[in-house]
């Protein structure tokens, strides 16, 4: 749990209480490893970027060294950057996203994975009402409580060397859902949004942990 609040935020004097990473092994045995309490907590500098990024310093205390390892993360190498958003990705490129929301599989404890459809232009932020919102896509899909925070995945499209073919990425950070504003008001509208991965590369660059002339775009 991080204690957030939008003045801590803005001082950058967050308080890290507790926090943990739960995954699957390949032989299907599961890991928690708790987070250290020292561990940063870093930011966009444009607060409307509602993405954080916390610093992967584990308590070790009973795991072996062969224990004490994620099964599978994303790299650097798995981000779109800032032309892909440009050049490749479209609206109606299909878009992945997993959470566990209330119809995940409870007895299991597993997530579900769901899909949908990128509803607005790549090229441009999105924004739901009047106001700018942040780096954001919105996608035809039903993201419900659970799934934010979750990565969001553009598989790839055609194939190898055929003309409008591109490789399959981490787009984003899957952040909410637009409710209706007229006749079932509040209910959800069937269009979700997520954060672009550059706010990921970009908080990275911002805090000197890369430069993003260093990443494959």
């Amino acid at each position: 749990m991080i204690q957030h609040t939008d003045q801590a935020r803005k001082s950058g004097k967050n308080t890290l209480k507790q926090l943990s990473v739960t995954g699957r092994r390949s032989d299907d045995s599961t890991y928690t490893f708790l987070l250290h309490p020292d561990a940063r907590i870093l930011y966009h500098s444009d607060l409307e970027n509602d993405v954080a990024l916390v610093e992967t310093r584990f308590y070790q205390e009973g795991f072996s060294d062969e224990e004490f390892k994620l099964h599978w993360h994303f790299g650097l190498e798995h981000l779109a950057g800032p032309e892909i958003f440009v050049n490749d990705l479209q609206p109606f490129d299909l878009v992945c996203y997993t959470g566990f929301p209330d119809q995940r599989d409870k007895l299991g404890d597993r997530p579900i994975v769901r899909s949908g459809r990128i509803a607005s232009d790549p090229k441009f932020n999105y924004s739901w009402d009047n106001d700018y919102r942040g780096q954001c896509i919105a996608y035809e899909g039903f993201s419900m409580g659970g799934s934010s925070g979750s990565p969001v995945f553009a598989p790839p499209r055609g194939l190898q060397r055929i003309p409008n073919s591109r490789h399959g990425y981490l787009v984003g950070v899957n952040a909410g859902h637009v409710k209706q504003s007229k006749g079932f008001a509040g209910t959800h509208s069937g269009v979700s949004f997520f954060y672009k991965s550059t706010v990921i590369l970009e908080i990275l660059e911002q805090h000197s942990i890369l430069s993003m002339s260093t990443v494959d775009q």
